[in-house]
């Protein structure tokens, strides 16, 4: 078929059908044109071959009012035909489907290539979270939301309506209008971030608000603002621990001194105690050589009783010093968990040691 001469056509209106159609003019497709004038028929544009047509209120929803105002005459505007006939029988464009058909791209581009999309949520439902990306519909599943929003509460997804937050692009299908977005990945490496910051600005020696997260049997796990450190059982008080829960349990919030910080495996070491006087350093303050105290017998071994006087402070009743008459086993004076007199015979704070006597406390 002959090529028809398009030049003796006025109006773009006038085009044959075989002119405007698929052939020539895709859907969607972006033709940039000159802005003519601006008037209440809507934007008029001239798009070459001599014509002009016009882009109505209903098929420019995309341009803000701002955006709107700076338009003038001269200005080059992607535009595309719609078809039909608008005033003066000028040919009907749009912005909207051109400017659509070009974030649908750019969400194919983003997905393909591995980019971030931001997006604004618009509500939720059963399943997940409503979002908007330059007006196009999207849902993020709840699987896919941030681990600290991921959760089916109303009232935190309520909250986040109307934020703008940055989005994976995991599904795009134009012709079935479904997009589907994930937030769980940025998250996560925004987490991982933060750690590792957190591991950088951690300085051995500080002392540091925490919230304990769990008790294990060698000791307690402190989360310090977004990071997780050991509290060893031996850092968990100045005196001897035989189980952790005894002296913490999960959700207390504690200080926590720090003794380590290693960045490269990913661990840091805590102490409760060392957030606490060390009651060796005062001992000789508060107890004196020939003073009866009160003491509870906290282990029994074949030279004696260990007496605890105060936490972190434990002496020595020596087998000799249990009884005037000869003992061979400390079980035949005292037993494990007894409350019991004593008397200081010597104190040793450098080695930390107390001597103690059951028999002279009694005058024996």
């Amino acid at each position: 078929m002959q090529e028809q001469n398009i030049d003796q056509y006025s109006q773009m209106s006038e085009l044959p059908e075989d002119v405007l159609g698929p052939r020539t003019y895709q859907p969607g497709e972006a033709m940039e044109g000159e802005v003519v004038r601006i008037d209440q028929e809507g934007i008029v544009v001239s798009v070459g071959l001599k014509m002009e047509g016009v882009v109505p209120a209903e098929e420019m929803r995309s341009i803000s009012a701002e955006e709107l105002s700076g338009i003038k005459q001269g200005d080059k505007l992607l535009v595309t035909i719609v078809g039909g006939q608008g005033p003066g029988d000028m040919g009907l464009l749009s912005v909207d489907r051109v400017r659509e058909h070009l974030w649908w791209q750019e969400l194919q581009d983003a997905m393909e290539h591995g980019g971030m999309v931001t997006a604004k949520v618009t509500g939720h439902n059963r399943g997940g979270m409503e979002v908007e990306y330059r007006g196009i519909r999207g849902f993020v599943p709840f699987s896919h939301l941030a681990m600290d929003s991921g959760s089916a509460d109303d009232n935190l997804l309520e909250q986040r309506i109307g934020q703008e937050c940055q989005f994976d692009v995991i599904e795009v299908d134009q012709d079935q209008d479904r997009l589907i977005l994930s937030e769980r990945a940025i998250w996560r490496q925004r987490q991982e971030e933060a750690r590792i910051q957190l591991f950088q600005q951690i300085e051995v020696g500080a002392t540091m608000p925490g919230k304990v997260t769990s008790v294990r049997g060698f000791g307690a796990f402190v989360d310090i603002g977004g990071v997780q450190g050991l509290v060893h059982i031996s850092e968990l008080s100045w005196g001897n621990v035989s189980a952790p829960e005894d002296v913490v349990k999960a959700g207390d919030d504690i200080y926590v001194y720090v003794l380590a910080v290693d960045p490269e495996n990913k661990r840091i070491s805590l102490s409760l105690k060392r957030t606490l006087p060390e009651p060796w350093d005062t001992v000789p303050e508060r107890y004196q050589i020939g003073e009866v105290v009160q003491g509870v017998v906290t282990k029994l071994a074949q030279f004696g009783a260990f007496v605890k006087l105060e936490e972190g402070v434990e002496g020595l009743v020596h087998l000799t010093e249990l009884s005037p008459r000869h003992v061979t086993d400390p079980k035949e004076c005292v037993y494990q968990g007894q409350s019991v007199k004593v008397m200081i015979l010597t104190i040793d704070s450098e080695h930390r040691r107390i001597s103690l006597s059951y028999k002279k406390a009694f005058g024996m």
